[in-house]
Formats: structure tokens, sequence, C-alpha cells
């Protein structure tokens, strides 16, 4: 996995340090890549909601569409 290096906020870090502590993560790179998968995922949702509002797709035709997909 590529690896990056970040500046982020001393409470930022401060909170990271003390999960990891209460063993919520193994280090601080796991808790970091929980984050920025809910960040993405939220992001991706908001991204969908905003296309099904643009292009007037309504929810139950979006679940219809779904189940049709993956049977």
């Amino acid at each position: 996995m590529p690896k990056i290096t970040a500046e982020v906020p001393e409470k930022i870090y401060r909170s990271i340090e003390e999960e990891v502590k209460l063993g919520i993560f193994s280090n601080a790179s796991d808790a970091i890549n929980s984050a920025l998968k809910k960040a993405y995922a939220g992001k991706s949702r908001t991204f969908l909601k905003w296309l099904m509002k643009k292009e007037g797709i309504s929810e139950a035709s979006m679940l219809k569409e779904l189940i049709a997909i993956r049977k």
C-alpha cells in the first residue's frame, strides 16, 4: 500500500493516539485508514443523492435496478 505523510492538527493527533491506547485501533495508520474510508463513503453517498436528484431518479427505481443487477 502506498504511504503518504500528512500534517494534522494537534487535537486530531491526540484523538488518534488515545484511540490507539484504548485498543480501538492497533496503530495510527489503521485509525487514519478507517477515517478516510468513512469520509469517502460519505462523499460517495452525497454524490449519489445529488445525481439522483439531478437526473430525477427515485429511490424506488434505484432499488429496483439494484435488485435486477444482483440477480
